[in-house]
């Protein structure tokens, strides 16, 4: 699939170049995310007028969800939640906006916003393109993007990626 190639460089790219800025410094994350669950309550709307103002939610009990994740980031065990909500756009593809809060141990380290985009690998398994959009705490500024393989509504799944931060 070109466009799943094209899009994956182009975001990769993104990275990189701000990655290399000498005020980041960006830090492996890979981990587990639990199977999702239906978030009634839409939890990540709560987010919407302070970190996705440009984005329009489904923002009903069938598009929302939550989960739990297991990772390590920069060699340290992290733990987190995530509540995200399918989001409309007119390309014809799976896109979310997601709030992870991430702590270590029971420290909160902040929450990383993102904007996601779901797409197919070449043998039609779902790849999640996940882009930092904003952070709180220890995110604030930064940028980063992951990747998660797995469709997370039926199973756990598995991510990489980089989260970059201001040095």
């Amino acid at each position: 699939m070109k466009i799943f190639t094209s899009i994956s460089a182009v975001l990769f790219a993104l990275t990189s170049v701000n990655a290399l800025a000498d005020s980041y410094v960006c830090k492996p994350i890979t981990g587990t995310i639990n199977q999702l669950v239906p978030d009634p309550a839409c939890n990540i709307l709560k987010d919407r007028d302070g970190h996705f103002p440009d984005v329009t939610f489904f923002g009903s009990a069938n598009s929302c969800f939550s989960g739990t994740l297991q990772a390590t980031w920069d060699g340290k065990p992290v733990t987190g939640t995530s509540f995200s909500g399918l989001t409309v756009n007119n390309v014809g593809q799976f896109t979310a906006a997601s709030t992870i809060r991430l702590k270590a141990g029971t420290v909160e380290l902040g929450r990383v916003f993102s904007k996601d985009v779901v797409l197919l690998d070449p043998s039609n398994n779902p790849i999640e393109l996940v882009t930092m959009v904003g952070g709180s705490k220890m995110f604030k500024g930064g940028h980063g993007n992951l990747e998660i393989k797995g469709n997370g509504l039926y199973q756990a799944t598995s991510f990489t990626g980089l989260v970059c931060m201001e040095n």
